[in-house]
């Protein structure tokens, strides 16, 4: 039985990823020129100038949203992990990252841990992960990497 107390744990296929994107995109215009990559789960904004790619995600059913450096072929967006190694101590203390979110495969990443289902966290979900986004570009770009 479905009832507003049911707290049953959702499934990802269950988000509602179009009416989210669709969100992110009213609130940041300049996101929808920027797009190298858009899936269910995620954005990626292009970041041509050090051929890199910074990807904004939704993780709905383990309550979080983040941000971290992506791969993406297309826009030689590769090896990223390896390029951006040299750069990695500076790059952690500027974006002052936590290194138990991070992984091998995601050196750099940030998240937040937020209900992705409740429609009223969205504009502020889209608002945190573009600031995100933009510390990232600005940091990547202040390295040259």
């Amino acid at each position: 039985m479905n009832t507003i107390f049911d707290i049953s744990p959702r499934t990802a296929a269950e988000f509602d990823d179009d009416s989210f994107w669709k969100v992110l995109e009213e609130r940041h215009p300049e996101e929808r020129g920027r797009r190298a990559a858009k899936s269910k789960f995620y954005w990626q904004r292009s970041l041509p100038q050090v051929d890199l790619v910074v990807t904004m995600y939704v993780s709905p059913d383990k309550d979080r949203c983040g941000v971290f450096l992506g791969r993406n072929e297309k826009l030689g967006a590769v090896d990223v992990a390896e390029r951006v190694r040299p750069h990695a101590v500076r790059l952690s203390e500027m974006l002052k990252l936590d290194p138990a979110v991070s992984s091998a495969e995601f050196p750099f990443m940030s998240e937040w841990q937020v209900n992705c289902f409740a429609a009223d966290n969205w504009p502020a979900m889209s608002d945190w992960l573009t600031t995100e986004a933009s510390r990232f570009e600005r940091a990547l770009v202040g390295l040259a990497v």
